[in-house]
């Protein structure tokens, strides 16, 4: 990327204090942009700023708060940059819900947040980009819209280069396999995620999902002072802090959250022995006679106990995020993208993490998945230059730092200065026996995540 220097150009990336947008944000600082960061609070962007500052003085940021959902947050924010060169309209929302339940408020929140928002900004930005004769717009999609979307932009002939999202397996043969050389082979999950021993996407890191945060000063006070290692002793450790009274012992919320949760516990013992999924479809394995049944039986007696609060699924996920940080509920499953929002939140009590309690006791694989994936299209004109680009992104150590510090994700052999909430999670990382991928990828049926989700 530093052949395409990027001096005298200005950019900016939306929700840019955290994740993928402030990873972009670093990047196109480090090329020689003057890059504004975006977010709704001014002290989380003037904060992200300055530690960007710290981590390369020579990056020329600019604080760009406000709510560009809105039309005087994106003037504000506009006027702020002043000339925008380069476009990144990295934020974005995303719900799992049946359509039918959709209601109109929520159809338009999605609207104005994912479509609106990025309209308003391209029509304001985009006249003096022809005026000056350069300018780029880039749209960061989710999982989910790339997913959805992908297929209609190969029908169109609109083909994308380079595809920043977990593929379904179908989606393979319209890809370009990546070359047989030692930096695909070396980066996260490259061989787990091989399909027909060809290798499809690469990733940056490894996200590290089957973990529990928990607030350490309340347990402590309701007499539990180790970490629970057994479901057993999880559930006895949310009885007491339900017989204390005043929070959530076990906090969840709806969208995706729920069936999330539930394969970060279950799937370490799954898949740990076997291709589960495949002796499903073969006829020679069964959910119920599997540890789903068990974790399930478990899951159910929270809800029955209170442990869970049964109102949850009307709740989004960043619901579930404040209510952990506000020490309004003691515990939540997640993974370690949720280091980072805990980090900034300044909680007032002290955080602790566990590897996610397994039925017998013993330390469990880890559920991971890739972090921040690339895949090239087949169709791509400009095949060789986005290999390159790939190629960079995922093997250059400031790039790859930069994701893995934005994201909170590892991987072997680099290292970066984390907080010590990110460090016990590398602790528990190197516990752990092994690895075992998620509710999507090669191997697992299309749409299983949603449907789990959905029938937990």
């Amino acid at each position: 990327m530093y052949a395409y220097r990027l001096k005298e150009k200005v950019a900016l990336v939306t929700g840019s204090t955290q994740g993928i947008g402030r990873a972009i944000a670093a990047i196109l600082a480090d090329a020689g942009a003057r890059v504004a960061i975006n977010g709704r609070s001014p002290e989380t962007v003037a904060s992200i700023v300055t530690d960007l500052e710290s981590e390369n003085p020579s990056r020329d940021l600019i604080q760009a708060s406000g709510d560009v959902t809105n039309p005087n947050g994106a003037d504000a924010v506009l006027a702020a940059v002043g000339s925008v060169d380069i476009l990144v309209n990295n934020l974005g929302i995303f719900g799992s819900a049946p359509a039918l339940d959709i209601t109109d408020e929520e159809w338009r929140r999605y609207f104005d947040v994912n479509v609106l928002a990025a309209v308003r900004l391209i029509r304001s930005s985009l006249p003096g980009m022809k005026e000056r004769g350069w300018g780029r717009v880039l749209n960061i999609a989710s999982d989910s819209a790339v997913q959805s979307t992908l297929q209609q932009e190969l029908a169109s002939g609109d083909i994308p280069d380079i595809v920043a999202s977990n593929l379904d397996p179908v989606v393979a043969p319209q890809l370009l396999a990546f070359p047989e050389e030692s930096w695909v082979f070396d980066t996260p999950l490259a061989q787990e995620n091989a399909i027909d021993g060809k290798i499809w996407q690469v990733a940056t890191g490894a996200q590290i999902q089957s973990l529990v945060f928990y607030n350490k000063d309340l347990f402590a006070a309701v007499g539990v002072t180790e970490a629970p290692t057994s479901v057993d002793d999880f559930t006895a450790a949310l009885k007491a802090v339900k017989a204390a009274g005043g929070v959530t012992p076990l906090g969840t919320a709806g969208e995706w959250v729920t069936g999330a949760q539930f394969a970060m516990m279950s799937n370490p013992a799954l898949l740990e022995s076997g291709d589960f999924y495949t002796e499903v479809t073969d006829g020679d394995a069964s959910f119920a006679d599997s540890p789903y049944a068990d974790f399930l039986e478990a899951y159910s007696g929270w809800i029955a106990d209170g442990l869970v609060d049964p109102a949850a699924l009307g709740l989004k996920y960043q619901d579930s995020i404040d209510a952990f940080t506000s020490g309004t509920s003691a515990s939540i499953v997640m993974g370690n993208w949720l280091v980072p929002s805990i980090d900034e939140a300044g909680v007032g009590f002290e955080v602790g993490v566990f590897a996610a309690p397994s039925l017998t006791g013993d330390t469990a694989p880890q559920m991971s998945g890739p972090a921040q994936p690339y895949s090239i299209l087949e169709g791509s004109e400009n095949k060789e230059l986005a290999l390159s680009l790939v190629e960079y992104l995922v093997t250059d150590e400031k790039a790859v730092t930069t994701s893995l510090e934005s994201e909170g994700n590892f991987r072997q052999g680099y290292t970066y200065e984390g907080s010590p909430l990110n460090q016990e999670v590398g602790a528990i990382l190197d516990a752990a026996p092994g690895l075992v991928i998620g509710t999507s990828g090669p191997g697992i049926p299309g749409g299983f995540g949603d449907e789990l989700n959905k029938q937990v």
